[in-house]
């Protein structure tokens, strides 16, 4: 709950003449002195617990009783990026899952000839997308940080947290972990690219 929220002064006076209550009454009843009954119907200024007690004795939820936005204060009608991140995370998730999908094949049916970019790039690109899609559908419904280098920046650090744990139930850590930094570091390329592009297109 907003401690700065106002309560309106129409809607307080409104509810208390309804119940045919003076000013005193209703301080009486809500266990909250004259003076500050007087102060929100006069300019709505209440604390918490002011708000609480007051939607408790109209029984009605404390939103009920704040002061509706002026239309300045409206919400903009402009559509914000964060409505188009679930099909973007979608599109990239999408992309993983083939690019897994080719990693395995190349890993279990494996033909002369095959193209270096199956066993190499195809795991990376298939890393990099489901975290980026994974924890961008996770952190969706917070507020974003501001640009995709920060964003990645974000990334890289859950990236290498995930990187050094898995690394430590290896035979030879170190070697492990020199392996996945490095394919880590091609992710986090992948994933501002990744972002920069929807950033714009958003």
């Amino acid at each position: 709950m907003d401690d700065d929220m106002k309560l309106s002064p129409k809607t307080v006076k409104r509810l208390r003449n309804e119940r045919s209550w003076s000013q005193e009454q209703l301080a009486e009843i809500a266990d909250v002195s004259l003076r500050t009954i007087q102060r929100v119907e006069a300019d709505g200024s209440a604390s918490r617990e002011t708000r609480t007690a007051l939607a408790a004795v109209f029984e009605v939820d404390v939103r009920d009783l704040a002061e509706p936005p002026t239309p300045a204060e409206s919400p903009s009608p402009v559509p914000s990026k964060t409505n188009a991140t679930p099909k973007q995370y979608r599109v990239v998730g999408a992309i993983a899952l083939l690019a897994a999908l080719l990693s395995a094949g190349a890993l279990y049916f494996p033909a002369p000839g095959m193209p270096a970019a199956l066993t190499t790039l195809a795991p990376m690109i298939a890393i990099a997308g489901a975290l980026y899609s994974g924890f961008g559908w996770y952190f969706s419904g917070r507020k974003p940080l501001s640009t995709p280098a920060r964003r990645t920046v974000q990334f890289g650090f859950i990236t290498c947290a995930l990187v050094l744990l898995f690394s430590c139930f290896s035979a030879s850590p170190r070697a492990t972990a020199t392996i996945y930094l490095q394919m880590m570091l091609f992710a986090c390329a992948i994933r501002f690219c990744f972002d920069w592009y929807f950033s714009r297109k958003c």
